[in-house]
């Protein structure tokens, strides 16, 4: 009798309790667990997707590509070029006639007191577009700088105050941009009580267009506002940053394939393809060979993924195939580059590269396409797996609650009834000590 004395009814009513939520807390358990392990597959499979992704976008930027091209100039100190995946091989002879430059004015004679007493307006002008300065609005050298500088109608010049050791302040007016069109204009001619000669300028610089011949310095002429040209020879930017000398011999500019460079994208196409793919074998391993079973095992989605790519690798665009540039698969499908087949493919069909990779229906394109079926924010297959694992997220945490509330009502079930069972013994004990009975 003593021993049913003895039992705490919370305890009780908790091992109870627990014992009637067992099996739904065990299912919950591994429906937890299976969903935990889709949400890290999906999250390391989006991820490997999107690295691949700006991988492929990388390679197909606006003027690049993957053929890299080298544009080389046999002497130093006058011109530098560059190419893009589109320039062509070839020689040219340029000479550097004349490098752009900004004008520049200085009004030596224009001071404080000056600027103070004069009045009426002055009109700057630039490539057709006027900036007028009220002069009764401006009390000194500071204050027209200012006015020019910060007007919303500055057409494109800098007015800036130089110091000298006596003292002396000149204002310099410059243009902000090279070329002759950018050149400005004065009309002070409504500008009055000014001492003469107050506005005189001293040009301090001319502006000037970049002048380059082609062949020699006799040879046709091609004028940048800029020092920069782009559209001398396709594919090619050059920029001037000294003048020949007349009689110079012209500069001798190399454009060709960069092979190292080249193989060096084609490396990374081959390293991001091989990591996307390395991720989707992972994740889709059928546990056959006791490695475990991977979270898209049998999952038709993800597999037509694989198969896309598989698909893919083996376009033909216009004849060029990624086995011709020395890409092949092994076994696993894991890609491989042949430094040496690349090599002689560049030699005999550069531009071959670039259709196969770049161009309009090439490879990367493709690709990108492909993978946007899956990654898009609207409507990707990952937006929609995504969204389903997060309803069942919140069904699962409703199916926590519900399993809680069962705990709930249980333990205050149970509770009752041993706290009921322990007065009804405590009752007869004392009953039967009344008696003499132990």
């Amino acid at each position: 009798m003593s021993d049913f004395l003895n039992i705490d009814p919370t305890t009780m009513a908790t091992q109870m309790a627990q014992y009637d939520v067992m099996a739904l807390k065990n299912a919950l358990s591994t429906q937890q667990s299976t969903l935990k392990s889709q949400q890290t597959a999906l999250s390391a499979l989006k991820k490997s997707m999107t690295d691949f992704r700006s991988a492929l976008q990388g390679l197909n930027k606006v003027g690049e590509g993957v053929l890299k091209n080298s544009a080389t100039v046999n002497q130093d100190g006058f011109l530098t070029a560059t190419a893009s995946s589109s320039a062509s091989k070839g020689a040219y002879n340029i000479f550097v006639e004349q490098t752009a430059a900004a004008s520049q004015t200085a009004f030596e004679n224009l001071t404080d007191d000056e600027v103070s007493n004069a009045s009426g307006s002055m009109d700057i002008t630039v490539n057709g577009e006027t900036l007028t300065v009220d002069m009764d609005s401006v009390n000194s050298l500071s204050d027209l700088a200012n006015a020019i500088n910060r007007s919303d109608d500055n057409p494109g010049v800098t007015a800036s105050l130089m110091r000298s050791e006596d003292g002396a302040v000149t204002m310099m007016l410059s243009s902000d941009e090279t070329g002759e069109k950018n050149a400005f204009t004065l009309d002070t001619s409504k500008v009055s009580n000014m001492s003469d000669g107050a506005l005189d300028e001293t040009t301090l610089t001319e502006a000037k267009d970049a002048i380059i011949r082609m062949g020699n310095e006799n040879g046709p002429a091609m004028r940048s506002s800029t020092n920069k040209f782009s559209n001398v020879i396709d594919g090619v930017t050059l920029e001037v940053s000294a003048a020949q000398k007349k009689g110079d011999t012209p500069l001798q500019l190399r454009v060709g394939t960069d092979q190292s460079a080249t193989q060096d994208q084609l490396q990374q196409f081959v390293d991001a393809y091989n990591a996307l793919r390395g991720q989707l074998d992972d994740l889709t391993k059928s546990g056959s060979d006791g490695s475990g079973r991977g979270a898209f095992a049998g999952d038709s989605g993800i597999n037509a993924l694989t198969q896309q790519l598989n698909s893919m690798l083996r376009t033909d665009v216009d004849g060029n195939r990624i086995a011709d540039f020395g890409i092949t698969a092994d076994k696993d499908g894991k890609l491989t580059l042949d430094s040496e087949k690349l090599n002689d493919a560049l030699d005999q069909n550069p531009e071959g590269l670039s259709t196969l990779f770049n161009g309009n229906g090439g490879l990367l394109k493709q690709m990108d396409k492909s993978l946007d079926g899956y990654l898009s924010s609207a409507n990707g297959m990952l937006k929609i797996r995504q969204d389903t694992l997060d309803r069942k997220d919140t069904q699962l945490s409703d199916k926590a609650d519900q399993i809680q509330a069962r705990y709930d009502s249980s333990y205050q079930r149970y509770l009752k009834q041993f706290t009921q069972l322990q007065s009804v013994m405590t009752q007869m004990n004392n009953t039967m000590s009344m008696f003499g009975i132990s």
